[in-house]
Parts: C-alpha cells; structure tokens; sequence
C-alpha cells in the first residue's frame, strides 16, 4: 500500500491543493500528521478539502487549540492571534470536524502521531529526544510497528536506531528515496504542506510504500503570493507571510 503522509497544513489552502494534485494516481490512501489549521488565511477551506478527499487526519496542537482556546496558553503572540483567528471563522461544522479527529493512530506499519506518541505539543527535534522515543518503540510502545509517523517541527527528518541501539539522523538523497530495513526502528517525519522550515519554501510531504519499504519525499511548488495576499487581507501577523517566502 502506498500511503501519502502530508503534516502541518496549517490553513494554507494553496499548498494543499498543489500537494493534492500532485498525489494524483501516486497512493492509495492519505494520512495528515495534524494541524489543519493555524497560521494562514484559509482554514475552512482546508478542513474541507480534507473533509472532500477522503483524507484521514489525527490532531495537532494548533487543531486543539482551535477546539480549546485554554491549550494556546504556550503559543507565543503571533500563533495565539493567529488562533483567536481562526476560532472566529471557523464554521460549527468545521469545528466539530477537529475536535473529533483522535490524537494518535495505530497501523498495522506505523504509528502516527502529531508531536510525540505521549503528548501532541512535545517535539522530536534534537538527538535526546529521537533516543528517547526510539527507546520506547524497542520495548514495544508502538506494538508490532516499527515506525513512528510524527510532525510538529515542519521539518523533513528521518532517524534511525539500528540493531546496535546507535540513534542517528538519515541524510535525505536528492532523488527524496529511503529504504526501510526490517531490523531498524524509525522516526519519519514529511515536513510541512503549508509552512515548511526547512529553507525551501515549497511544501513538502512524503509517500510511504509499506510493501517494498520505502519513503519518497517530494517538494511541491504553489502560488506563494496568493497565500500572503490572503494573510495580510485577514489582518494576520505578516510574519508568516514573510517566513513563507524563504520557507523557515
């Protein structure tokens, strides 16, 4: 099965078409790592396009926040005005579709969570804490998997602890192609559909074949200049309009 993994659309309705039409005829299936909505000028549009595709979807912070103004006590001032926001055009509907949506699932080939399998705010971003969720996949956290799907830091990664225990990040190749190896665990992360900060600016997301055991990651261009149109039009913070261009 070939599943497209796409995380941190976060009301970017530009780049989530762009990745959409880019998935034509490529997967079988779609799976968001959380965080619909957030940041950007379009959230409705993004619930319901995910809503339209089929697409299945756990929550991120910034979709819980949404839901429970109280879980954006953290955010810094732009992220809570952003959220303040986007509670006050969110239809009834579209609220209700993200409080529904689980926290984490469990397949049969992966895990998948938003931040970490324990806590939908916590990253894994720096070497201790792959070591640490790694560990816990080896003593079986994640049953028979053993992948774990996260997002949250809008970066592509990918780690790997081996036989040995030795935890180490994966160099992504330029053709966007990693082999799986049935003894390793991992930690697969597909970056950011509408706010990438991986200092490319074109939205970034992966296909994950659970049959021949590969991750192909793939870059997506889409119309920037309308997405920050639609953020200053809103009165958003212009930051995230600026940090789009140069995707950090």
């Amino acid at each position: 099965m070939r599943v497209a993994v796409l995380s941190d659309i976060h009301s970017n309705i530009e780049a989530f078409q762009a990745v959409v039409s880019d998935l034509e005829h490529r997967t079988d299936s779609i799976l968001n790592l959380g965080d619909l909505v957030g940041y950007n000028a379009s959230p409705n549009e993004c619930v319901e396009l995910a809503r339209d595709i089929g697409m299945q979807s756990i929550q991120g912070n910034h979709d819980q926040a949404a839901c429970n103004l109280s879980l954006a006590e953290s955010f810094n001032i732009f992220a809570r005005k952003a959220i303040l926001w986007t509670i006050s055009v969110l239809t009834q509907n579209n609220m209700l579709f993200l409080h529904g949506l689980p926290e984490n699932c469990r397949f049969t080939y992966a895990l998948a969570c938003h931040g970490s399998p324990e806590n939908t705010f916590s990253y894994i971003d720096l070497p201790f804490q792959a070591r640490a969720t790694l560990k816990k996949m080896k003593k079986g956290f994640c049953g028979k998997a053993n992948v774990c799907l996260f997002g949250h830091t809008h970066k592509r990664k990918v780690w790997h602890m081996d036989v040995r225990r030795k935890v180490a990040p994966v160099e992504i190749p330029l053709d966007g192609v990693i082999k799986l190896n049935n003894e390793g665990f991992y930690l697969l992360n597909p970056g950011s559909v509408g706010q990438p900060r991986n200092g490319d600016p074109r939205s970034s997301y992966f296909i994950f074949d659970t049959e021949d055991r590969t991750v192909k990651f793939r870059l997506v261009e889409y119309d920037v200049s309308s997405t920050i149109k639609k953020i200053v039009g809103a009165g958003l913070p212009e930051f995230f309009a600026e940090r789009l261009l140069h995707g950090t």
